[in-house]
């Protein structure tokens, strides 16, 4: 018997693809995805985060009075704290809540922006300053800016112990100290105008 005769065909391998993707490949595809949802998540959270801060802008741009301005504010307050912590507040109060949030180094600037105009918008029409509709504007216009100031600072909260469960005003004493704070830096820089005119 011939040896040669009880060989078999040779079998060609099977075909190779062309692309063979090794198992590392398809980790580094499946990081790169996870990286990809995690990112756009971070981002859709950011738009949702500020969309009421960009709405509030825009409302506080075609504001035409100091009550449009106090409702524009009351608005964006309402759409970033718990409404039991900032929907009764008025007056001082508000006025004492928004320099709370505030960073420490815009919170004079938006006392003296605001000046007094958060206790004018409950007071009746009929009661006009001596130098008329001049110095109504210019309050509105710094009132104005004191709320812009106060939306591009304060919005969205970096603390996020603005909850119902952590809130940040807990006692009516926090308020009531806060609104002697405001009440002597107004002092100080009417007697710091006063003394320069």
């Amino acid at each position: 018997m011939d040896p040669l005769a009880q060989l078999k065909d040779i079998h060609l391998p099977g075909a190779v693809h062309n692309y063979p993707i090794a198992p590392g490949w398809w980790l580094v595809a499946l990081s790169l995805l996870v990286l990809l949802i995690f990112v756009g998540l971070r981002i859709r959270r950011y738009i949702v985060k500020h969309k009421a801060k960009k709405q509030a802008l825009k409302q506080l741009a075609n504001a035409s009075d100091t009550v449009a301005v106090v409702n524009t504010l009351k608005w964006a307050l309402l759409a970033y704290f718990p409404r039991s912590q900032v929907a009764h507040l008025s007056g001082d109060n508000l006025k004492a809540f928004l320099t709370m949030t505030l960073p420490t180094k815009h919170q004079e600037s938006f006392q003296q922006l605001s000046a007094d105009n958060f206790n004018t918008v409950y007071q009746s029409n009929d009661k006009t300053n001596s130098q008329g509709d001049l110095l109504s504007s210019a309050n509105e216009t710094e009132f104005s800016q004191a709320a812009k100031l106060w939306l591009n600072q304060a919005l969205p909260p970096k603390d996020e112990s603005y909850s119902d469960d952590n809130s940040l005003i807990t006692e009516s004493s926090t308020i009531n100290s806060a609104i002697v704070k405001t009440e002597k830096s107004a002092l100080k820089s009417t007697e710091v105008v006063g003394a320069k005119s």
